[in-house]
C-alpha cells in the first residue's frame, strides 16, 4: 500500500510566520484595498486585498521579512521535495491539475530529482528561448538568477552556451546541490542586489522565474537589480498570472495581474516587453534596461 502524505512534519508544523500589517501599496501608494479572499495553512489565515488604484493583489496582513528569509533558508525546499508544501485546488483557470501532484510522501532526493526534471523539461526551453530574443547567448553572457532553486536553468545555460551563470538562492538545502554544479552563490536573497548593485560586475540578464512574488518589496528589489545590469541588460520575470492562475499561497504576497507588473517595470525606470500567450497561466515579462 503506498504512504499517503500526513502533516506530521514536526519541523514544518512548529513553524509560525510574524505578521505585519500594510497601510499602504507597495507599488502604488494606493490606500484603498478590497479584499480578494483568504486561505489558510497551519493553522494560520493569509488574507489578500487588490489594490483600488493600480490593481495590484497582495498579501494583507503578511508574514514579516525576517520570517519570510526564515521559512525560504529552512524549511521551503526542504518539505516541498518531500511533497508536504501547500496546495490549493481550484485557482487555476482551464488547466488540470498536475499528474505529479498526488498525496504521496516522497524522500528528499526522489523529490529533488522531479522537481529538476520538471523545471528542466518546463522551464529551461521558454527561459532561454526569450532570454535569446534578447541578448546573444554565448561564454561572454553573464547571467545571474534571484531564487534560483536547485540552480537547474543555470546549469543548463552553462552547458548548452558556456554562459557565466551566479545564483542568489536563500534554501541551505538548494544551495548544497547548486554548488556541486560550479554555479557561483553571489547571495542569499534578492535584497542582496543592494549589496551587488554597489559593485563592479555586472550582468547580461537576471532572471526571476517564480521568485519576484515570494519577495517582501519587489518594487525595491527591481530597482536594485537594474544597477547590477550592463548597458542593455534585461530583467527576465516569470510569475503567476492574476488573471488565469490566481495563486493565493502563504508563498507569495503577491499575485501581480499584467498591469501591475507593467506598471512595476515602468516605475523602475526600465522598459516592459509582455512575452507569452494572454490566456497563458504564467505572465512572462521582460524589463529592459
Amino acid at each position: 500500500m503506498k504512504k499517503k502524505r500526513k502533516s506530521n512534519n514536526k519541523k514544518l508544523l512548529d513553524f509560525s510566520f510574524d505578521f505585519e500589517i500594510l497601510e499602504k501599496c507597495s507599488l502604488c501608494s494606493g490606500i484603498v484595498f478590497i479584499p480578494n479572499g483568504k486561505i489558510e495553512w497551519l493553522s494560520m489565515d493569509f488574507w489578500y486585498v487588490i489594490c483600488g488604484k493600480c490593481g495590484l493583489k497582495f498579501m494583507n496582513p503578511r508574514p514579516t521579512q525576517k520570517s519570510y528569509q526564515d521559512f525560504y533558508k529552512n524549511i521551503f525546499w526542504e518539505h516541498k521535495t518531500k511533497n508536504l508544501g501547500f496546495r490549493m485546488q481550484g485557482q487555476m483557470w482551464n488547466t488540470k491539475r498536475y499528474a505529479m501532484y498526488n498525496d504521496q510522501i516522497r524522500t528528499k532526493e526522489k523529490g529533488r530529482k522531479m522537481l529538476m526534471d520538471k523545471h528542466r523539461d518546463m522551464r529551461f526551453k521558454i527561459i532561454s528561448g526569450t532570454l535569446s530574443d534578447f541578448i546573444t547567448l554565448d561564454k561572454n553572457t553573464e547571467i545571474l538568477e534571484v531564487g534560483a532553486g536547485f540552480g537547474v536553468t543555470l546549469d543548463e545555460l552553462h552547458k548548452k552556451f558556456g554562459s557565466k551563470v551566479y545564483a542568489i538562492e536563500p534554501s541551505l538545502e538548494a544551495q548544497n546541490t547548486i554548488k556541486k554544479s560550479g554555479t557561483k552563490i553571489l547571495g542569499d536573497y534578492a535584497e542582496d542586489l543592494e549589496r551587488l548593485g554597489k559593485k563592479s560586475q555586472k550582468f547580461d540578464a537576471i532572471i526571476f522565474s517564480h521568485s519576484l512574488e515570494n519577495t517582501s518589496y519587489p518594487l525595491q528589489i527591481i530597482k536594485w537589480a537594474k544597477k547590477c545590469l550592463k548597458k542593455n541588460g534585461i530583467i527576465y520575470i516569470q510569475c503567476s498570472n492574476l488573471l488565469t492562475f490566481d495563486q493565493m499561497n502563504p508563498y507569495h504576497p503577491y499575485i501581480f495581474s499584467p498591469h501591475a507588473l507593467t506598471l512595476l517595470g515602468k516605475k523602475a525606470g526600465l522598459k516592459p516587453y509582455r512575452v507569452g500567450e494572454m490566456l497563458h497561466r504564467m505572465l512572462t515579462m521582460v524589463f529592459k534596461k
